[in-house]
């Protein structure tokens, strides 16, 4: 039977973060090439991607915040039952 690891939640954590923080702030970006794009129909159609992209965003956001939450859990329950079992075999 395969010994159990758990490591570097933690840094999955941080990592989660990094990205919520990037897409978050690809929003950002979104109206810099705004009228850029010579015709009006690619205008109008690069307007309309990048309001798709906002939507398919949104939620890729709220999916990462939602599995960050769940891995923060799962790291503070390792770390108090690793502790506990720590503690039954000290006394």
């Amino acid at each position: 039977m395969a010994d159990v690891v758990v490591k570097d939640l933690q840094d999955l954590v941080s990592d989660l973060n990094d990205l919520i923080g990037q897409f978050e702030g690809a929003l950002d970006f979104q109206n810099e090439d705004k009228g850029l794009w010579g015709q009006h129909n690619a205008n109008l159609s690069m307007g309309d991607f990048a309001a798709n992209w906002t939507i398919h965003r949104d939620a890729m956001v709220k999916d990462m915040k939602s599995l960050r939450d769940e891995v923060t859990k799962v790291d503070q329950a390792w770390a108090q039952s690793d502790t506990q079992l720590l503690q039954s075999f000290q006394n």
